[in-house]
């Protein structure tokens, strides 16, 4: 779908993801590095029989070419634009103020190339009173509020234990993009599309974004749930063979789920029929002024905890369907392997590299059709440092001399 258009992609392990889906739509994402390598080569995990190559850095570049410029060399940035005079997209996650700095800031190279789609990921945004500031995964979190609701409510919050943000940014990144891209089709102008990794997490919290808006009660950390109004529901809970998540909960926009679990354990004899005739769409506000019992919930969700805790995975989700519950499996590693769903869209795919080695990948995120066919995006396997140099340069005219020369004095 993406055949036509080709993408310089700068980022580091703060935006690699973004490329990677557009090369999946079928995109010519060239990967930049450093002639040293990017800092993305040295995020864990590795593969325990290569303990200097990262599983994430291959993961996210499959489908791209690679190729190496120096960025800090009049040379290098000379090469780029040279690349650029080719390319439909740029993306880039450098520090807010760096590009300007080596003179490849939006301004400059829309004058150059005003069909140019500038793409930029960041911590917080280009401007603002943040945009210098440092991102971390965990300081993203916390300012776009995920984290106030991470632990327990008895202690301070704690961090999500993958890091996520830059890939909720990235995913952004490569939406708006196309969205500029599409613009481009009317106007014949690129445009620059900004992307605050602090706003797409915000935007990961769903309905809580406009929780405070519409004058909806803050919820409150619950460990693994949340509490809303004082009443505290876990998301997870044990299985005979694992961990399911489980949204068992009161109020107007879920408790009806509440009270089909309800059904379920009035059926097969767990609590008593009487149960079964308490609304939990209106529970929270009554039981908090005292028209219901307070301890009538947190009952409910004991013995609902005791009555998944004997059953796998899979029956509880056979149980799910048939009683519209908010319940799904907790799929590990192996499971996800093995999953008829996935292997039925041929999710993984199998990869051989130049050394021989042969590994199994996921594959694009989606499935595009053009005319009832498939179209597969670009399966090659993760480029080396430097891998596509000479094809890539060579389309500018360079001789296999000239880049001899360039790499021996640190400009690719």
């Amino acid at each position: 779908m993406l055949s036509p258009y080709r993408v310089i992609d700068l980022t580091d392990e703060r935006g690699v993801l973004a490329g990677q889906m557009l090369a999946d739509l079928g995109a010519d994402v060239i990967q930049v590095e450093p002639p040293g390598g990017s800092t993305g080569r040295g995020v864990a995990p590795f593969f325990a029989e290569r303990p200097d190559e990262s599983i994430f850095w291959s993961a996210y570049t499959r489908g791209k070419r690679g190729i190496t410029c120096n960025l800090e060399d009049e040379r290098g940035r000379n090469l780029l634009l040279r690349l650029l005079e080719t390319a439909d997209f740029l993306i880039e996650s450098s520090d807010v103020g760096r590009m300007a700095e080596l003179g490849l800031d939006y301004g400059t190279l829309q004058e150059l190339f005003p069909r140019l789609i500038y793409t930029s990921i960041s911590a917080f945004g280009q401007t603002g009173p943040k945009a210098h500031y440092v991102g971390s995964d965990l300081a993203i979190w916390a300012a776009g509020t995920p984290l106030l609701m991470t632990g327990d409510d008895d202690r301070p919050p704690v961090r999500v234990s993958q890091p996520q943000s830059w890939g909720h940014a990235s995913g952004d990144a490569a939406g708006g993009a196309l969205l500029a891209l599409h613009a481009r089709h009317k106007s014949g102008l690129g445009q620059r599309v900004d992307v605050s990794a602090q706003v797409s997490a915000a935007q990961a919290t769903l309905a809580q974004i406009l929780a405070y808006s519409v004058g909806s009660p803050d919820p409150e950390r619950y460990g693994g749930g949340l509490k809303l109004r004082g009443v505290g529901s876990r998301g997870t809970a044990d299985v005979s063979d694992g961990h399911i998540v489980m949204t068992l909960a009161p109020g107007p926009a879920i408790g009806h789920f509440a009270n089909h679990a309800v059904k379920w354990l009035v059926d097969i004899g767990a609590v008593d029929e009487s149960v079964g005739d308490e609304d939990f769409v209106t529970y929270a506000d009554r039981a908090a002024v005292g028209q219901a019992d307070p301890e009538l919930f947190p009952r409910v969700q004991q013995i609902m905890r005791e009555q998944v805790a004997s059953r796998t995975k899979q029956e509880m989700l056979d149980i799910s369907i048939e009683y519209d519950l908010l319940l799904v499996p907790v799929l590990d590693i192996v499971d996800l392997g093995q999953s008829r769903q996935l292997d039925s869209r041929e999710f993984w795919r199998e990869i051989g590299h130049g050394d021989g080695r042969v590994v199994t990948y996921p594959g694009p995120p989606l499935k595009v059709y053009l005319d009832g066919q498939a179209m597969d995006g670009r399966m090659s396997p993760p480029p080396g440092l430097g891998q596509d140099n000479e094809a890539v340069y060579g389309e500018l005219g360079l001789s296999v001399t000239e880049l001899a020369s360039l790499e021996s004095a640190g400009v690719i």
